[in-house]
């Protein structure tokens, strides 16, 4: 193979996996579940969990309201 073709492979490889994002599910301790973009980030200074909803906003919730986070399904985000 030559440059060009190992350059082209290589960059549409790059193009596709751009584009992926993993959902998580957290279920709080009332049952309610949040689907977020991306792994919630736990800060245990402020005892605040951080997260991206389903529609991009940045929110946070108390960690102790937080039941249970599990990983969703990888979705294409184009």
């Amino acid at each position: 193979m030559n440059k060009a073709h190992v350059f082209a492979s290589l960059s549409l490889a790059t193009l596709l996996l751009t584009g992926c994002s993993t959902t998580w599910v957290m279920t709080t301790t009332s049952g309610t579940t949040i689907e977020t973009q991306g792994k919630p980030e736990q800060d245990s200074e402020t005892g605040m969990t951080k997260y991206a909803d389903a529609y991009g906003y940045h929110r946070v919730i108390k960690s102790s309201e937080v039941k249970q986070i599990d990983k969703g399904k990888t979705v294409l985000m184009w």
